[in-house]
This record gives C-alpha cells, structure tokens and sequence, in this order.
C-alpha cells in the first residue's frame, strides 16, 4: 500500500500593515481599527473624508479625542467592551454629527471586535449616508442639524460652534434677535454634547414670578416661606448630571446676579432657608436678546457675572442674513404644516416666494413659522399664493428695522416722567412694541409689562 502524498501548495505569508492600508484606502467606506485602549491602528482615506482628520494625526490616538461624542460614546456597547473586557457582538446604528468645516451629516457606524495573537481589537466603518437621509426627508437639497434647518455660510458657521462646544464642557452664551432659534440652538449643543443622555432644564427667567424666581432656581426648605409646606427641589438640583438653559438671561435682578454667580464660580447652592450648600454637576447655557455689553455699561448687569457667562459666546445670524435658507425652511414648514393640517399643496406660488425673499422678517424664523401655518390653515388649493396671506402683509415699510438700535434716535427720558418717555418713544417707533422695546434696551415681555403697569393701552 503506498504512502499518500498531502499538497500544502506554497508557504502563504500574512500581509503587513502597510498592504493592508493600501488596501482599506480603495474602498469609500470610512474604516478605523483600534485596540482594547482605543488606541488607533489603521486610518483609511474615506475616514480622513467623513471626519476631516489626517490619518498621521489619527493613528496613535484615543478614538474619543477626534469622535464626537454623537459618533462615540461612553456608553455605547463597543466603549463598554474596551474599557471592561466583556465580550460583545457587532453594533449597528446610525448618528448626525458635524463636519470640522461646519457641515451637518449623517453616517451609518458599524463595528466589528475580533480576536488576533491573543488580543482584541475592534474594527469600525463609517458610511456616509447623508444623500440617503435627504431622499428620505424629499428635501434632495436641504441641509439640517438638530431640527436646524439651512445651507447657508452663516448657518454653517452655527453648526461648526455647535460642532466645537460639543467637546467641550463650557458655559455657553447665545445671542440673537428675537425668534432666531436660540432654544433650539441650545438643544443641539446639548445633543450633541457628552451630557446627551443627562436632564435638560429649561428656563425663561423672564416668564417666572420675580418673588418665586429664587425658590425656582435654588429650591426651598420646609418653612422657608409661608406656604413653602415642603422641601422643594430647585432646577439646578434637577439638572444636575446634565445642563441648564438660562433663557432670558438678561430679565432676572441684580440681587439674583449675584447668587447666580456662585454657582458658576462654586458649583453649588443654597436652598431658601437653608444654610447648608449642596454641590450640582451641571452644565449652563444662557440665551438672550439682549446687548448684555450694554446692559453691563449702563449697570443693569453684572460685569463679572457677564465674563463668566461668557465663556464663549454665539451670535446667531438674522434670517435677513441667511436669505438664502427660505427656500429650504419653506418647504419644511410646507410639509410639516400639510400634515398637521391634511392639504395637498404641492408648490409655492413665484410671486409669493419673492415676496418671502423680499420681506425683511423682523420676527424671524419664528416670524415665517407663524406666517406658513397661517397661510396653509387657510389655503384649500393645491399651491399656496399671495391670497393665503393676509393682505397687504408684505406691504408694511420695515426700513425702521434696518438700522441697529444703538443708531436709532431714541426720546431721553430728560425731565419727562417715565409714561410720557414711554409714549415718546412709541410715536418715535410708529407704535411697533418690538422696536420700541429695543430702542429703550428692553426685552418686549418686560416691555410689555411697564406699558401694562403705567396702564399705557
């Protein structure tokens, strides 16, 4: 019986790094291999294009330092499986995050752990599915972040400061015009911060009871007051573990200033009655419309509490400034409000699209939110026109917005009491309340309240 002879065929070699990285730099799937200390090992060409790092600068890093916490997080399966050894199966999901040129996408994130010489090491792909989502939404053009709707350079610039304080744990001020979205802003940088899975308190200063405003923010004890009938948790307390929106931030007194301040610079509070200071994890972002630089000058607001508020500060464009976004934020509102409503518009009149482009939106987005609800509520054709607008609506001369407030001549109070001061500058203002409260430095529910306390109707 003869011996059997086995073939083994020629010695196979495994391929060193650089093969492999020439390799994964063919495909247009973003790909990164890090190991158990998330250390990064292979970098290719199409992750260099989603993220806009290098790959020399990414090799060698901890995945987390250049990932935002959108894409990675502490809490995601394959962080946990590093950080503990535990074992786990593949993970699949999907994320929006921001470009470091500012762009919002969206990409499919896949990873994968394997087990080589002993070790494991996690390999990880980010797809670019960005035109996938727009088909979806029927948009084929739109550009969105965070419920933040535009393609613009200024809008872009919004989304990389929300892109950049994301990674960072600073206090936030944000600034702009009544109506440009500045709660919204915050709920972005807040989702898209490491926070994102803690509380989000929100708070209109200017809204809550000047004598309760205190117990609201700092909470009380049993007795602290009468009808204080138990210990109640303030809203800091309650966001601690995530962050706080400060809205109206210009509208609270200066006694209260200076409580607030301490809890920036302590990171702790006292409740009403209680001597006892309890330490609060929390984030702080503050919103107004506020020119606090001014408001500092003329003393109506803390200059140290300003610096410290303004550990970077956002203004937020006018929709006069992104014009160009209208197209875009009409057609969300044309279908988000065709669902609310049941209609069947199809297009927007040209004649009504140039008025919209023409119009100087003194309210803003807010302003065209209110207006596309309106018209569409009203419409029961399948195109929105000129007629759904209530008429001469595009009419109105609006070049007393076209000058900032600073340059805006205003009555002095001189020698006049304050209710012939406030009807001064009501006359000078053509009666609009919004302008008018600008040019007197107020925010209009504060100047909503004088007018209703001089009882000015």
């Amino acid at each position: 019986m003869g011996t059997e002879t086995q073939y083994t065929g020629p010695n196979i070699v495994a391929p060193d790094s650089r093969f492999l990285a020439a390799a994964f730099d063919t495909i247009d799937v973003g790909v990164l291999i890090h190991d158990e200390t998330r250390k990064v090992l292979l970098f290719n060409k199409a992750m260099t294009r989603i993220t806009g790092l290098p790959s020399e600068e990414a090799i060698g890093r901890d995945c987390r330092s250049f990932l935002t916490p959108a894409l990675c997080e502490d809490t995601c399966d394959m962080c946990h499986a590093a950080a503990t050894g535990q074992q786990c199966g593949p993970a699949n999901y999907e994320a929006q995050t921001i470009s470091r040129e500012g762009a919002a996408y969206w990409v499919r994130i896949n990873s994968f752990p394997f087990h080589y010489d002993g070790r494991r090491y996690f390999l990880v792909t980010l797809t670019d599915v960005t035109e996938m989502k727009q088909m979806e939404e029927q948009t084929g053009h739109s550009s969105s972040c965070c419920g933040i709707i535009g393609q613009s350079k200024a809008i872009k610039t919004v989304f990389e400061f929300i892109r950049s304080a994301a990674e960072t744990d600073i206090t936030v001020l944000i600034c702009g015009e009544t109506g440009t979205g500045k709660e919204l802003i915050a709920s972005a940088m807040r989702q898209q911060s490491l926070r994102r899975k803690g509380p989000f308190v929100k708070i209109n200063c200017a809204a809550l009871p000047e004598h309760l405003v205190e117990s609201e923010l700092f909470g009380h004890i049993k007795g602290a007051y009468t009808g204080a009938a138990t210990d109640r948790m303030g809203r800091f307390e309650a966001a601690s573990g995530g962050t706080i929106l400060l809205d109206e931030i210009g509208e609270i007194s200066l006694q209260l200033q200076a409580k607030l301040l301490r809890v920036l610079q302590e990171k702790e509070i006292e409740r009403l009655g209680e001597n006892r200071p309890r330490k609060v994890d929390v984030r702080i972002l503050a919103a107004t419309n506020r020119d606090l630089v001014r408001e500092v000058r003329e003393k109506r607001f803390r200059e140290d509490l300003y610096f410290r508020l303004a550990g970077t500060v956002i203004r937020l464009p006018n929709l006069r400034e992104r014009k160009e976004d209208i197209p875009l934020l009409v057609s969300h509102f044309l279908r988000h409000f065709c669902a609310k409503y049941g209609r069947n518009i199809k297009a927007i009149s040209a004649d009504l699209m140039k008025a919209m482009m023409d119009h100087h939106w003194p309210g803003n987005i807010r302003e065209l939110h209110n207006l596309m609800e309106a018209a569409i509520a009203m419409c029961r054709k399948n195109m929105l026109g000129m007629e759904s607008v209530p008429g001469g609506y595009f009419d109105a001369d609006t070049s007393a917005f076209d000058a900032p407030a600073e340059e805006a001549t205003t009555p002095s109070p001189g020698n006049l009491s304050e209710q012939q001061w406030i009807l001064a500058a009501l006359e000078k203002n053509r009666h609009k309340i919004s302008l008018t409260a600008q040019s007197l430095g107020m925010s209009r529910t504060t100047f909503w309240r004088k007018l209703k306390a001089l009882g000015i109707r």
